[in-house]
């Protein structure tokens, strides 16, 4: 086994026994506790704090102990998937709309504005995860440009890009990697990106493939050059490729 440093990793879990949990690595070995009872779909840290995503139940602030200090309900209908914070604002996927909501975390989590990928009030796009750098917001959705009933989950559609927004100008600025498969989990580590190609299974740096797994991969971190990459079980993988292959389609931490 690779030595990991004593380390605490939040992993935010949806749909069956989902929940929040903290894994505590102390000498090799994980312990694990559920933080909260309630499907999380994303997570991110705000100063000492965190701001955690359930599509159930809104967005929870926590604070440095892992205490609910605030909760906000939101409509269920939103679909909500990533959160990324800048300059006390926090900003929220939601996929139904092929939105990011922005929510003012200085005065009671009021939404305050949004960007938004097309005007459709339907899930065309699936945009489903951001990362903030340089003011600019880095996003991956299945979809780009959009098109109408163009989202099939169950056969393969290399449409998934990785976008590059401009917080300034306020516009989608280029398209950093496209022709993907189900992409999630944008992060910039090193000067690189690194990204999740999720229905071929994929990590990757840059244009480069590093990582290959049995399963859908969504969820990314980095601490002290060692990554942490999530698997999943996927909504959108067809039934017929789960029972007539030894594909081990369960979920956990790589």
């Amino acid at each position: 086994m690779i030595p990991i440093d004593d380390c605490k990793l939040l992993i935010s879990c949806c749909n069956h026994k989902g929940g929040l949990y903290l894994v505590h690595f102390k000498q090799q070995q994980p312990e694990i506790k559920r933080i909260l009872n309630v499907g999380c779909t994303g997570i991110t840290k705000y100063g000492s704090s965190f701001v955690v995503i359930s599509n159930s139940h809104g967005i929870f602030i926590l604070d440095e102990n892992l205490k609910v200090i605030m909760n906000k309900a939101l409509s269920t209908e939103l679909d909500l998937h990533g959160v990324a914070i800048d300059n006390d604002k926090a900003y929220i996927i939601e996929t139904k709309t092929n939105s990011i909501g922005i929510y003012n975390l200085k005065n009671n989590l009021e939404r305050i504005d949004e960007i938004r990928f097309s005007p459709e009030n339907d899930d065309v796009c699936h945009v489903n995860d951001l990362h903030i750098a340089n003011d600019k917001l880095y996003v991956s959705m299945f979809s780009y440009p959009p098109r109408k009933n163009s989202l099939s989950f169950a056969n393969k559609t290399y449409r998934g890009v990785i976008l590059e927004y401009s917080l300034q100008e306020r516009k989608v600025v280029k398209i950093c990697h496209d022709k993907l498969l189900q992409p999630h989990s944008v992060l910039h580590y090193d000067n690189k990106m690194f990204y999740c190609v999720s229905g071929e299974f994929l990590v990757k740096r840059n244009e480069e493939d590093i990582f290959k797994c049995l399963g859908y991969t969504r969820g990314l971190a980095v601490r002290n050059q060692t990554m942490f990459i999530g698997q999943s079980e996927s909504r959108h993988i067809p039934v017929l490729l789960k029972k007539h292959t030894n594909i081990l389609l369960d979920c956990g931490i790589y």
